[in-house]
């Protein structure tokens, strides 16, 4: 299974920003294995949406990076 692009922009994001997971999956309660390379399954809705808020990104943002991966 390939790694979910909603993921791949996260990962991207916290890369070019430097953030770190361990501290994203405390202040969420994401899992960190779910913010990590190797995670495959999409994050769910409330995830996505509590790293937007966290990381104060507008949803729209991450639908135009999955948009573009698409094609």
């Amino acid at each position: 299974m390939e790694k979910s692009a909603v993921t791949e922009f996260f990962l991207d994001y916290f890369d070019k920003n430097r953030i770190d997971r361990v501290l994203i999956s405390e202040k969420t309660g994401i899992e960190i294995e779910k913010i990590s390379e190797n995670y495959r399954k999409p994050l769910e809705a409330a995830e996505f949406l509590e790293l937007c808020v966290l990381l104060n990104i507008k949803p729209e943002t991450v639908w135009e990076y999955v948009k573009h991966c698409k094609n």
